[in-house]
């Protein structure tokens, strides 16, 4: 039988701020609604809900920046600054329901559409049919890029460095640093 020391007990786990809550993650409601769109290969609904949410997040800041510029007032820049730190955390968490250029697209293509309905409604900007037309071909040309399959998956390579290497070598050098200072 262990003995347990006051401070041996007291000690807690490092917590991940950046990490997801299970809640979050395990089986509800939502993931039964969203099997028919599973069934789709390459689509994702947590990729598309952080495409939506980092353009939300995006468009917080960008409105944020602009009445701060109009009003001078403090409120506003530190309301803009937290909205891009909840957009960072954001984009590190949608890696990994989907891939970078993905959520990125994605991200801008949402993004660019807000902004346009963002000036129409708070500056009265007026965009030709025409123009709106193209937002639509945008859209649809975006739920190509979700919706397609990807023919192959990607595997990252790696560069396979002797054993006990440290680090590589500048371009041009000889070889790797081995922890005991050579380079070979």
């Amino acid at each position: 039988m262990a003995v347990y020391t006051p401070f041996e007990a007291a000690t807690a786990p490092a917590v991940d701020i950046f990490r997801i809550p299970a809640a979050l993650t395990e089986p509800s409601v939502s993931t039964a609604l969203s099997e028919p769109f599973v069934a789709l290969k390459g689509f994702s609904m947590m990729g598309t809900g952080s495409m939506l949410a980092l353009a939300g997040l995006d468009l917080i800041g960008a409105y944020c920046a602009m009445r701060y510029l109009h009003t001078g007032h403090q409120a506003w820049w530190s309301v803009g600054a937290i909205s891009y730190v909840f957009l960072f955390g954001v984009y590190a968490a949608s890696l990994k329901w989907a891939e970078l250029g993905t959520v990125t697209l994605g991200w801008i293509v949402f993004l660019q559409v807000g902004v346009l309905i963002m000036d129409k409604v708070a500056n009265g900007t007026v965009l030709p049919t025409g123009k709106w037309v193209a937002v639509a071909a945008i859209l649809g040309l975006m739920g190509y890029v979700l919706l397609a399959p990807n023919p192959k998956t990607y595997s990252p390579r790696h560069i396979d460095l002797p054993t006990g290497a440290v680090g590589v070598a500048p371009s041009g050098a000889a070889g790797a640093v081995f922890s005991d200072g050579v380079v070979r």
